[in-house]
């Protein structure tokens, strides 16, 4: 979809392209892991089971 005029767009369209930005661009709410999951994630990330 092209986006040159933003102004011929939908409401829906314009709703869809903020929420795919925003994704995008790491918006949201996620959470920060807990300690220990961040702890387990090294560690599989360096081998270690």
């Amino acid at each position: 979809m092209g986006i040159q005029d933003v102004g011929t767009l939908s409401l829906g369209q314009w709703v869809a392209v903020c929420r795919i930005w925003n994704k995008a661009q790491g918006g949201g709410q996620s959470a920060a892991p807990s300690d220990d999951e961040f702890e387990k994630a090294v560690l599989a990330a360096r081998g270690v089971h």
